[in-house]
């Protein structure tokens, strides 16, 4: 068993994977002691960012207590959690009893690069993985887009339910550089606007609420 020693986690469980950049000082990070590492082939490690996948028995017996944390009093074990490159790519994996898979991290950029180096003495591990759902999310949309688009979504939805028809106006004006009388048709095209990429607009309208709940304080 091949293991990597003293690395940073940063877990998520939702429809979604933070790269090292975007990490925060309150996500749920863990100083890693020791963690398994097995090199999978790359539809594999696709299937692990893009679907909800659950593994088997074998696996997990094979990984079961192997990952060890730093806690402030002890260390303490990750019943079923490990490493998995394709060679070119690495993240960390946690599976529940039943062999789903809960969490996932991505590593410091220095650690992936040690790791890469790693794999390159390792066999391909054939990592059996069953594939439950295709996965909502997409691999391109940064952290602050995610919260741009949070904050625009409430502010606008928030002065519609309201019945702020002017803030409804004031923001759609400032979205697409002109006016539009039709308070319902405003609503809708804010609303459509925030499905699709965050742009130049979207920036300026966030500034402008987050100033304008500042001006409050």
């Amino acid at each position: 068993m091949i293991y990597v020693y003293d690395i940073i986690l940063n877990w998520t469980d939702e429809d979604k994977i933070y790269e090292f950049f975007e990490w925060e000082l309150n996500d749920d990070l863990e100083h890693i002691k020791k963690i398994p590492l097995f090199k999978i082939d790359s539809n594999t490690f696709d299937d692990i960012l893009n679907y909800e996948v659950k593994t088997n028995d074998i696996f997990l017996n094979k990984i079961k207590n192997l990952t060890e944390i730093y806690t402030s009093e002890k260390i303490n074990v990750i019943p079923y959690s490990t490493l998995v490159t394709d060679g070119t790519r690495a993240v960390a994996v946690e599976f529940d009893n039943e062999g789903v898979l809960i969490y996932r991290s991505r590593l410091l950029l220095d650690e992936e690069q040690d790791i890469l180096i790693l794999s390159n003495k390792l066999l391909e591990y054939n990592l059996f993985l069953e594939k439950i759902k295709k996965r909502n999310w997409n691999h391109f949309i940064i952290r602050l887009d995610e919260e741009i688009k949070k904050v625009l979504m409430k502010e606008i939805t928030n002065s519609y339910k309201k019945g702020n028809f002017d803030k409804i106006k004031y923001l759609y004006f400032e979205c697409f550089d002109k006016e539009q009388d039709d308070v319902d048709i405003a609503y809708q095209k804010l609303l459509a606007s925030l499905e699709k990429e965050v742009n130049y607009h979207h920036n300026k309208l966030y500034e402008v609420v987050k100033l304008s709940y500042q001006n409050k304080s």
